[in-house]
């Protein structure tokens, strides 16, 4: 079918439609084109303008970017944050804590063993990075953290179950307040 063909199909439908006879002026034909286009421009024209005015998301600087989380030693199984004051461990002052933990059936495995220095160094809140059940605090640090402190083997519930102690070199050599850390311990870890 060829297209004059259709178009004469379409006049023969056409006028069983309509009963009276219709007139095309050219010159209308042209306003309405000429007016169809000059519609066109405009919607593309206002998109342009909307576009241009709606606000583009600023690139956020890489510094505040994913923070970069918490170093820590262990592997963070049971949940349990333990935060000691200074840089690091001496191999003995270290070798004295993992006992302390194999004494409450807990390994390196089950903590996240952090220094003051790894909190000071990360900037980062690690109650919110971590989320962890529990707490444990050797010594004064610069941070934060320390608002929790209330006194020292008192084992707090509030925001998570937590406890202070004092400093792993100090506890090493006091006998009287290693026991206090073994009552704190038991309780802490419900065991007998």
């Amino acid at each position: 079918m060829t297209k004059s063909t259709a178009s004469e199909m379409n006049n023969q439908e056409l006028k069983l439609f309509l009963t009276e006879d219709i007139f095309v002026i050219k010159d209308e034909v042209r306003e309405k084109l000429a007016a169809a286009q000059l519609a066109a421009r405009l919607e593309l024209e206002q998109e342009a303008t909307e576009l241009l005015e709606e606000p583009m998301e600023k690139p956020q600087p890489s510094g505040s970017a994913d923070p970069e989380p918490l170093p820590y030693e262990g592997t963070f199984q049971k949940s349990i944050l333990v935060v000691y004051q200074g840089e690091e461990l001496s191999s003995g002052t270290r070798e004295f804590l993992l006992k302390i933990f194999r004494a409450v059936n807990l390994s390196l495995k089950d903590i996240a063993l952090v220094s003051e220095k790894s909190l000071k160094e990360s900037n980062e809140d690690p109650l919110a990075q971590l989320s962890p059940g529990k707490l444990i605090l050797f010594g004064t640090i610069h941070h934060p953290l320390m608002k929790l402190k209330k006194e020292n083997y008192r084992i707090m519930q509030d925001p998570l179950e937590y406890f202070f102690a004092d400093e792993l070199e100090e506890l090493e050599k006091n006998v009287p307040l290693k026991r206090k850390l073994w009552d704190t311990l038991q309780v802490f870890f419900n065991v007998k």
